[in-house]
């Protein structure tokens, strides 16, 4: 028997609610089918069955809300036994090395490598996460307790609840997680409740400035020549059937850059005190939606073309803005790019979504007067903000880089040569 649970699979998804049960309570169901679809902050998710057999119950209602760590479906898979379909802190009887991988999308599977960070050989064993069940992980967060730094009970040197909360019994310096002051105001005043969408948002915005230093340069570059450039490449654009935009030639001067300057597309690994490098670019773009701010990322971005880089964009911008965006979409982004400049705004101080370590904003193209060997003459302009972890990157490298991504917007030709 096969307790199927709702796991953590991060980007702050907690809960979700079932929208449609796509197999009913006696269905057979093969591995990889995709057996209920749930709403969770960010996406509507397909959730695929882990292994092949019988469901014999659905872990709630099509509309109930169900938790990290609660039972999804309990399937008969031929392996005997009977599950439990409470919030368990048991590990599943599915030989597996964490929760992570009887998650709400089955199995991840992560092939991006990382760049070794010292001569040193480490395995991918030696970096893994903690083992801790998803309610553990949940209340080490709302205690504000490093998950990594305590001793399991459990089997395998898994980190129960029980151990979290024995170890704040014994404790007394043990940080917990603020509590929001109480908003007292007088008067007619209307309340709406904050959707799971903008919840989200807020408790990824709170992170990122709780633990990110974040420090903001902002510069304006000359694109007229990439303005006439892409002028003359929008008919050739169009007859591939892709909306050439600007953003397509800023996402490739961005990732040649990052190719330079490859601290920008790391993470800081504070307990471990370890800047980890990635070798590949997965190139989040923010995205305006009707619920809020959504970033979802394209996969191994570097790899590809101006042309594709726009059709990509294109159909993800859709897909957040529909609700169709899968969960892989949103996940593992290494950089992201947002434009504030599509709201008619020419500067801003964007804030670093984390564990990434920058973010550049793009402001609106706009015609200023500017000198050019000694004359006045009319230019397009394109304002442009780069924020940065100061942990670990310096004020110089964030200028570096920025001269390095005005360079090629200057010379529109280099993006196509580099």
């Amino acid at each position: 028997m096969y307790n199927f649970k709702f796991a953590d699979i991060g980007e702050g998804i907690h809960e979700g609610q079932i929208l449609k049960w796509l197999k009913n309570e006696g269905d057979a169901v093969e591995e990889g089918e995709t057996l209920v679809i749930v709403e969770t902050d960010k996406v509507n998710a397909e959730i695929p069955s882990p292994v092949s057999g019988t469901l014999i119950k659905h872990g709630a209602k099509v509309g109930e809300t169900i938790l990290v760590g609660n039972t999804l479906a309990v399937i008969d898979d031929g392996s005997g036994g009977e599950a439990e379909t409470s919030v368990d802190e048991k590990p599943a009887k599915v030989d597996r090395t964490d929760e992570e991988k009887a998650s709400v999308i089955g199995e991840i599977e992560v092939s991006d490598e990382v760049i070794e960070t010292s001569q040193e050989v480490r395995t991918e064993t030696e970096t893994a996460r903690t083992l801790a069940t998803p309610v553990a992980r949940m209340l080490a967060r709302d205690l504000g307790i490093d998950i990594d730094t305590v001793q399991g009970s459990g089997e395998h040197g898994r980190v129960l609840k029980e151990d979290l909360l024995k170890l704040k019994s014994e404790s007394s310096v043990l940080v917990p997680k603020a509590v929001a002051p109480v908003l007292s105001i007088s008067g007619d005043v209307t309340r709406v409740p904050i959707s799971k969408t903008r919840k989200a948002i807020v408790n990824a915005m709170t992170i990122s400035k709780a633990n990110i230093p974040h420090t903001v340069l902002m510069d304006e570059v000359n694109i007229s020549a990439l303005v006439e450039f892409r002028k003359n490449t929008k008919e050739l654009a169009e007859k591939k059937g892709i909306k050439l935009t600007y953003m397509a030639f800023i996402m490739k001067a961005t990732l040649l850059a990052i190719k330079e300057y490859p601290i920008f597309n790391s993470s800081y690994d504070e307990a471990a005190e370890e800047i980890v490098y990635k070798n590949f670019i997965n190139l989040g773009i923010a995205v305006d939606t009707p619920e809020g701010l959504i970033v979802p990322n394209i996969k191994n971005a570097a790899q590809m073309s101006i042309f594709e880089l726009a059709s990509e964009l294109k159909a993800l911008a859709e897909a957040a803005t529909n609700r169709t965006l899968k969960l892989d979409q949103i996940q593992n982004g290494t950089f992201t790019i947002t434009n504030y400049g599509a709201l008619d705004s020419l500067f801003g101080t964007p804030i670093i979504k984390h564990p990434e370590v920058a973010i550049l904003g793009i402001g609106k193209i706009h015609k200023k007067p500017v000198v050019i060997d000694d004359e006045i003459k009319i230019a397009d302009i394109l304002p442009l903000s780069i924020a940065v972890d100061h942990r670990i990157i310096d004020g110089a490298d964030a200028g570096r880089f920025l001269i390095r991504v005005k360079e090629y917007l200057q010379n529109p030709t280099l993006l196509l040569l580099s």
